[in-house]
């Protein structure tokens, strides 16, 4: 068993049953009786409205978990190690003995810990006693209070439906166990959360679910999807998107997915930066305009954008803080717009940190246009958004969480044109911005080299700071469909490129000692 070693500064223990309880004729689970009256109120920071109420009423009633303080339940801190062998071990007695009479010793859990050792509740010592008991060790513990007969089996949970519980971990079979008596259901994502910690009233629930029938939950949970029935569900959910810019150009292709039926769908930000008007093409062939945007986040590299019309095949969320490494993953979008491309692989890395996002590393296959498509997990839930790969690597592509998205606000929405850049241009060579016009600075000198226009300005003129004015063009030429090219070293200074393939320009830009005048020099070919 892995043992954890977590220091604390403080050790809560959980008031459980240590009063002998009346037992029944019959004995087993009829042992656990309603020993004391709860009465509405007793604790102040228990509402009725709580989904742990009824639990922690029945948990009071049992004398299994008693309130933190005469007034209080302090249903949000969690369990530790110890009291959840105190709690299993109590479980264990009344139910082969109808009583739980220990008294502590010396450290106060002592007793029960030699209880659950002599009984295999558990199997060896813990390192620590004193720290947060995880929701996979709750689960083994609590696995060997009650025989098998005691936990009748009731739900249909498939092996490996449990999405970030696989066979073949040391808690698996107590976890699916439970699942399937009704006494664990996991979350509402669908998933367990095995190296969480668990909250005094979740651990109500849970004891409650253990000794009475009656309260456990009805569960079903189907194993992974095949590859086709995940295609058949996702594929109508996710679209291929064309950009255009002011000029009505078609600048760039992309893809994305409907997360709600109304339209509310998500793509990345860099596939409607410096779009003017974005139209969809659904997997049926229809075509729809996006009527705007609710929310653009630039870092994440997101953006929430509304599609006119409704009915759309929706994608469902998943949880992608729950996603593991080696779990199957697929990918749909339009690659260099082969619409509804799919491609099959396996999370890489569950957490890959890339550009400062905490990013899912997958090897299913994405291109270029694949940005904004949907990364899918076993049962066909969009856990990520495919954003870009590595150029000359083996497999290595990458998507946002789609947690992300969850976070962000669908209330405001804001045409697409609002979101375009205040760019003032290079005469005759739209769309590249004119340096100066941003930095503030009016042309120093100019000359023309073979067809190839050069634009030099003073650094001290510039109303910025040098490192500022470079950063924020760099910034410029993206929000208008720039792409970095490269880099060349002329007379010991850095030049960057930036390319515009639809228009055919490449842009050059550094610092040049013109004449002893330091400059910033803008170079524009037509290639």
């Amino acid at each position: 068993m892995k043992k954890r070693i977590i220091s604390v500064l403080l050790v809560l223990v959980l008031f459980f049953a240590v009063l002998p309880i009346a037992a029944s004729a019959s004995g087993g689970l009829s042992y656990f009786c309603r020993v004391q009256t709860y009465q509405t109120g007793r604790f102040t920071d228990i509402a009725s409205s709580d989904w742990y109420a009824p639990y922690v009423q029945a948990a009071y009633e049992y004398d299994l978990i008693n309130g933190r303080t005469a007034g209080t339940f302090d249903p949000d801190s969690t369990l530790t190690i110890a009291e959840a062998i105190k709690l299993a071990v109590c479980i264990h007695s009344i139910y082969y003995r109808g009583s739980a009479d220990f008294s502590n010793g010396e450290p106060w859990y002592r007793p029960y810990v030699d209880y659950a050792l002599r009984h295999s509740i558990i199997d060896e010592e813990y390192i620590t006693y004193d720290a947060a008991v995880t929701r996979s060790e709750f689960a083994l513990i609590l696995l060997g209070a009650l025989p098998a007969e005691a936990l009748t089996e009731r739900n249909t949970v498939e092996d490996n439906a449990i999405p970030d519980v696989p066979l073949g971990f040391t808690y698996s079979d107590a976890v699916y166990m439970l699942y399937r008596a009704g006494v664990l259901t996991g979350n509402p994502a669908g998933t367990f959360l095995p190296n969480d910690s668990i909250k005094r009233s979740e651990a109500a629930a849970v004891v409650v679910r253990m000794v009475n029938a009656s309260f456990r939950q009805d569960v079903t949970l189907k194993a992974n999807l095949s590859a086709q029935e995940i295609y058949d569900k996702c594929a109508p959910a996710v679209f291929y998107v064309l950009i255009y810019d002011s000029m009505g150009q078609e600048i760039k292709t992309g893809s994305g997915f409907f997360i709600d039926e109304s339209g509310i769908a998500v793509t990345n930000y860099h596939v409607i930066q410096g779009a003017a008007r974005a139209v969809i093409t659904t997997y049926d062939g229809e075509e729809y305009e996006v009527s705007g945007v609710y929310a653009a986040d630039d870092f994440n590299d997101l953006a929430l954008i509304q599609v006119d019309g409704s009915g759309f095949r929706a994608l469902e969320m998943g949880d992608s803080d729950s996603v593991m490494t080696g779990a199957a993953a697929y990918a749909l979008g339009s690659p260099l717009g082969f619409k509804n491309t799919f491609s099959q692989g396996i999370i890489s890395s569950a957490s890959r940190m890339v550009l400062g996002i905490d990013c899912i590393q997958t090897t299913a296959a994405i291109s270029s246009g694949s940005s904004g498509g949907a990364l899918l997990d076993g049962t066909g839930k969009v856990i990520g958004v495919t954003t870009m790969t590595a150029v000359d690597a083996q497999n290595i592509n990458i998507a946002v969480p789609i947690n992300l998205v969850k976070d962000m606000d669908a209330s405001g929405l804001v045409t697409l044109s609002a979101l375009l850049p205040d760019t003032d241009y290079y005469k005759d060579y739209y769309p590249v911005p004119d340096f100066g016009a941003f930095s503030g600075a009016p042309v120093y000198k100019t000359e023309t080299v073979f067809d190839t226009p050069y634009y030099f300005y003073r650094v001290d003129r510039i109303g910025m700071r040098v490192e500022d004015a470079l950063e924020g063009y760099t910034d410029l030429l993206e929000q208008n469909c720039f792409q970095l090219y490269g880099y060349a070293i002329e007379e010991g200074s850095v030049f960057t490129y930036y390319i515009n393939t639809t228009y055919g320009l490449l842009v050059s830009f550094g610092e040049k000692d013109v004449d002893g005048v330091d400059c910033i020099r803008i170079q524009i070919y037509s290639i």
